[in-house]
């Protein structure tokens, strides 16, 4: 349309030309996940860390939602591990918000590493969409936008903890502080609905990230308030302030197995052990990254986390952050629109590098400590280094705030600008392809069929619990991993496990089995209603209790039933008079 010699573009093409660009970034998304992923997209079914005692425990945990969604969802926390220990599933995060992602893909015979790397693509793909419509939103540009998403995306912290399915999910953040703008904006509840929905999602995602982003959020709210101009502040904050509340009372049937958990059983960190785990300066400055690696990352001590967030990044930032220091310096009366965001995020930011230092703090300062006392969900934090999430966080907002100013400065080259930003971001921070979890870690292998003992349990009609040998003493636990993974074959109980925790019965457990077979193990192993012991002779650790083979055939009460290479199979006898003295006993 043309109107007095301006040209006047119709309202219909901008929208279409907005949804264009929006379908364009999230095809790109697409394609720089399946090249960041490389060789788990070309295999998502096969691949896995599954060396990685969490890369397995994870897996378990989407096929068990699956399975007891489908089967009994009244007793979605008893799970199979730790048998015959209830509520099982609240030794770590439920995952649940993901089951409408992995559930059709396990109902419809998908495997578990199916699920998990579908999981897993979806969460890149997902953060760096909603980290783009979220700077697309603060900064009015696509451009910018695409390098917010770019560096969240693929952050050197998501590669390095791909095992923990659950601290990839990340999209979640940037959509609620979305929301949080709309709502401020417009002042419409929907979008005030939208901050507590999100929260939801994020607390059956990663319960502790639901934690991390509400912080965020109470740190960031004020500020954004205090600057906006338009009339009732006092009553959007207290319509988010219901909004939470709400959230709470939704929260509070999940809230509450854990709570039950941390009670009876008493499983917690304390402020010693975070204080082992906190990050540290070697952190903020490690990265997977292979040019990290070459240029100044590699080293012979593993750090405590991976916080780096790329060094185009922080050069973004700190544009950002001069240029707003810069322009408040010189008018103070009047900052420049993009300061509160600055600001915001920036608090955001510092909240969450300052919190991940632990305990100690800095020179006795600690961030951490007041969370800490706050509420008992902090006590089952142990790599209080994931709090610098929200520093990662913060600096990807404020790395599209500075590339949209870069963008302003070089108007000349348009769009170029933000592409070769948003190129070099990610080129920089490429692990592809993809071979271990971290350098020196687990390597992406592809997962063995299922041992025929598996298989052989799955056909073994009634209710019963099992017993796997070597029994892991407490310190390594993780090598009852597979135990745990191999179980979604068969769903019976196992007494052995792996998990976030462990129940305080697991120890005095591994002292009795240690001495098997001697009476006290049998009266354990019959109380937990144990049918097969199933001893790995090639599993066997140095700090595994050896098994005394020649007294397992003198054993009475024990029987060989099943014979596969390496791997016996033992039917447990039950002895009536040990029965009667233990229903004396209940």
């Amino acid at each position: 349309m043309v109107a007095c010699g301006w040209v006047v573009r119709d309202p219909a093409d901008m929208i279409e030309q907005e949804r264009r660009a929006t379908a364009a970034a999230a095809a790109l998304f697409v394609a720089l996940t399946l090249i960041a992923t490389y060789p788990i997209a070309r295999a998502p079914a096969s691949y896995a860390f599954f060396g990685h005692a969490d890369a397995q425990l994870n897996m378990w945990i989407l096929a068990w939602d699956a399975h007891a969604i489908a089967r009994d969802p009244r007793h979605l926390f008893d799970t199979n591990i730790f048998a015959p220990e209830r509520r099982t599933l609240a030794y770590s995060e439920t995952l649940l918000g993901y089951l409408p992602l992995a559930g059709p893909i396990l109902w419809l015979g998908g495997s578990p590493a199916l699920a998990f790397n579908a999981v897993l693509m979806f969460s890149f793909v997902a953060s760096g969409f909603a980290m783009y419509l979220l700077t697309r939103r603060l900064t009015g540009r696509h451009g910018p936008a695409l390098v917010g998403g770019v560096v969240y995306a693929f952050l050197p912290y998501r590669f390095a903890h791909i095992p923990q399915i659950q601290l990839e999910s990340m999209e979640w953040m940037p959509l609620a502080f979305l929301c949080l703008h709309l709502f401020i904006e417009g002042r419409r509840l929907r979008y005030a609905a939208g901050v507590g929905a999100t929260i939801v999602i994020q607390a059956f995602c990663c319960l502790y990230y639901a934690v991390f982003l509400a912080v965020a959020l109470i740190v960031a709210t004020p500020i954004l308030l205090l600057a906006d101009r338009r009339p009732n502040r006092g009553a959007a904050l207290l319509t988010l302030a219901l909004v939470g509340s709400l959230t709470l009372i939704l929260l509070s049937p999940l809230g509450a197995e854990y709570m039950r958990v941390h009670r009876e059983q008493g499983l917690e960190r304390t402020l010693d052990e975070t204080a082992t785990r906190a990050a540290d300066g070697g952190a903020f400055a490690a990265s997977p990254a292979r040019l990290h690696q070459r240029m100044w990352a590699r080293s012979d001590t593993a750090p405590r986390d991976y916080l780096f967030p790329g060094a185009v990044a922080l050069v973004l930032c700190a544009i950002a952050i001069g240029a707003t220091a810069r322009a408040i310096a010189v008018a103070p009366r009047h900052p420049p629109r993009f300061a509160p965001l600055v600001l915001a995020y920036g608090a955001v930011a510092l909240v969450g590098a300052f919190a991940s230092l632990g305990p100690h703090g800095i020179g006795g300062v600690s961030v951490f400590r007041v969370f800490y006392a706050a509420g008992p969900l902090m006590h089952g934090l142990r790599q209080v280094s994931r709090f610098a999430v929200l520093g990662l966080f913060g600096v990807s907002v404020l790395a599209a705030i500075g590339a949209a100013l870069v963008s302003a400065h070089a108007r000349r080259f348009g769009t170029l600008a933000s592409a070769t930003l948003a190129a070099l971001a990610f080129a920089e921070v490429l692990v592809a392809p993809v071979s271990a979890d971290r350098p020196g870690g687990e390597a992406l292998v592809r997962i063995p069929p299922a041992p025929p003992v598996y298989d052989w349990l799955a056909h073994q009609p009634g209710t019963f619990s099992i017993v796997e040998l070597p029994f892991a003493p407490r310190g390594q636990m993780w090598q009852n991993s597979p135990y745990v993974y191999w179980s979604t074959v068969h769903w019976h109980g196992i007494v052995d496990a792996y998990s976030g925790f462990a129940p305080p019965s697991y120890a005095e457990l591994a002292r009795t089995l240690s001495r098997f077979p001697d009476d006290r193990s049998h009266e354990a192993l019959m109380v937990r209603h144990v049918r097969y012991v199933i001893v790995h002779f090639d599993l066997y650790k140095p700090w595994n209790a050896p098994l005394n083979v020649a007294r397992v055939n003198r054993t009475p009460w024990l029987h060989e039933v099943q014979r596969f290479s390496d791997v016996v199979v033992l039917a447990v006898q039950p002895d009536e008079r040990l029965l009667t003295r233990l229903d004396d006993n209940r």
